[in-house]
């Protein structure tokens, strides 16, 4: 497992110091990009970077999770647009496939993909359209660059831009078309589920074949141990905001915040997957001492549990596609099931994980 963790950082790395080594100028606070995809054709170029933290440098200084960033160049013209990575997997990150009206004050980026923007407001932020065009209004007032890939800027007099304004209409983007459909809502909802299958399913295989007696304990103690588990979140849902209050009004504890918050969810995580394990096993009538590959029973187990977890958001889906008033909200309901569900899931999961590491440090 060590070495497994040493050389992924030493690839994050290697990747960042070469990233870091093609662009000309660094962008202010801390970045972590292993990777940058850029498609041009010697004038201009358009790039997508991905990965794993960044730190703005503006103020108040913000944290991003998995950030993708959408880099425009041509010419004298550099534009760049930050994403959390996270805003993919929840709802109302980006919008895509429908039209975005921002007739109201508006701080941060705007990025669309496959619907068109209309700006009659203030954006503190840049205006990003893929596939679309952006319509600017006498009202309209953007503090950063307006882009548009595959559309274009329509910009009204009055309309004040302090960034630069770049169109690129002659761009075709492949399988873009299917966004701007009335299935748009549910491709992106589907497309979200699955991405969330598959990496919860990843980071299940990492921890059980590789954390085979951590998984093996953490399978068997679950039912065992559910009181302590109860009274450990009680505890904690009372000393974990004290203790990030206390970091907030310290100099030097703000900047383990992003710590304290990686380490939550690293818990709530383990602990909402071998929940998920415990849940398929009892379904597979799973015996341990009788498997003869733990690892492996314990991933399919955690699989199937996931899957059961994730089915009344599919099916929810899929019932939203029927275009009609009843079977619309059932599908709202069946996905709002799915997603309380998860989140009882990581709260509790977040118990017993800090439980079981309570004990392990006892008995060490």
């Amino acid at each position: 497992m060590k070495k497994l963790v040493l050389t992924i950082l030493a690839l994050l790395a290697l990747f960042s110091a070469l990233r870091a080594y093609t662009e000309p100028v660094s962008p202010p606070g801390v970045a972590l990009h292993p990777g940058l995809v850029e498609i041009g054709d010697g004038s201009t170029s358009i790039g997508i970077a991905f990965g794993v933290m960044e730190k703005s440098g503006e103020e108040p200084s913000t944290w991003s999770l998995l950030p993708l960033r959408l880099v425009y160049r041509s010419g004298d013209t550099n534009v760049t647009i930050g994403l959390n990575g996270l805003s993919f997997l929840l709802r109302g990150g980006v919008n895509v496939g429908r039209p975005l009206k921002v007739d109201s004050p508006r701080t941060g980026d705007v990025l669309s993909i496959g619907g068109k923007v209309s700006v009659s407001s203030r954006v503190d932020g840049d205006v990003w359209a893929v596939g679309a065009d952006v319509e600017l209004s006498p009202r309209a007032e953007v503090t950063g660059s307006v882009v548009t890939l595959g559309g274009k800027v329509l910009a009204a007099t009055g309309a004040v831009v302090r960034g630069s304004v770049s169109q690129v209409p002659q761009i075709k983007i492949p399988f873009l078309g299917i966004l701007g459909t009335q299935f748009s809502v549910q491709v992106l909802a589907t497309g979200r589920q699955l991405l969330g299958y598959v990496l919860l399913g990843f980071a299940l295989f990492l921890s059980c074949f590789y954390r085979e007696a951590h998984a093996r304990m953490m399978y068997q103690s679950i039912p065992a141990s559910w009181r302590e588990t109860v009274i450990t979140l009680a505890v904690s849902l009372v000393v974990i905001p004290v203790v990030t209050l206390l970091l907030i009004v310290s100099v030097i504890g703000i900047f383990f915040i992003p710590v304290l918050a990686f380490i939550i969810i690293l818990l709530a995580l383990d602990g909402f997957l071998f929940l998920c394990v415990r849940l398929g096993g009892l379904l597979r009538r799973l015996e341990i001492a009788q498997s003869k590959n733990v690892p492996l029973s314990l991933v399919t187990s955690g699989l199937l549990g996931l899957f059961i977890v994730k089915l009344p958001a599919l099916v929810g889906i899929f019932l939203t596609l029927l275009r009609s008033g009843a079977t619309t909200l059932v599908g709202q309901m069946l996905q709002a099931i799915t997603l309380a569900c998860v989140s009882a899931g990581m709260l509790y999961g977040f118990g017993a994980a800090l439980s079981f590491t309570r004990r392990r440090s006892s008995k060490a």
